[in-house]
Parts: C-alpha cells; sequence; structure tokens
C-alpha cells in the first residue's frame, strides 16, 4: 500500500500574503505579544491553552521565565 495523499494547505494564506504581512509589519513596527513560561510549567501552559485563558501566544522557555512581552 501506498502512503495516503491529502490536501495540504495554510490557514495564514499563501507564501506571498504572508510577505506581505511580514513588510507591513516591519514598516509599521506591529510586534507579536508573547507570553512565555518555564518548560517545567508546560502541563499549566497546556491547561491554560484548553481552558482559553491565553491573551497571547505561549512559548516554552528553558529556564525561570514567565511574562508577557509586547
Amino acid at each position: 500500500m501506498g502512503a495516503e495523499r491529502g490536501i495540504i494547505g495554510s490557514i495564514t494564506g499563501s507564501p506571498l500574503e504572508k510577505e506581505k504581512t511580514l513588510d507591513f509589519s516591519v514598516l509599521t513596527g506591529v510586534r507579536s505579544m508573547i507570553e512565555t513560561m518555564p518548560l517545567k510549567r508546560a502541563a499549566e501552559a497546556v491547561q491554560k491553552m484548553r481552558s482559553g485563558d491565553v491573551k497571547f501566544r505561549i512559548v516554552l522557555a528553558i529556564g525561570d521565565q514567565s511574562n508577557a512581552h509586547q
């Protein structure tokens, strides 16, 4: 049996649209808001995501960081 094939795409747009978005963010100074949590709190981060309590993008970091960057 061969490998199954499916439709592949991106919910964020085409490569050209992504490039235009990045160009816009550079020109206007738009920056993402990221909440970091230490890797040792990964279970807590997953629970926050599942409960809908994440206000920003959440990133697991190596070390004792727990803050929001703007």
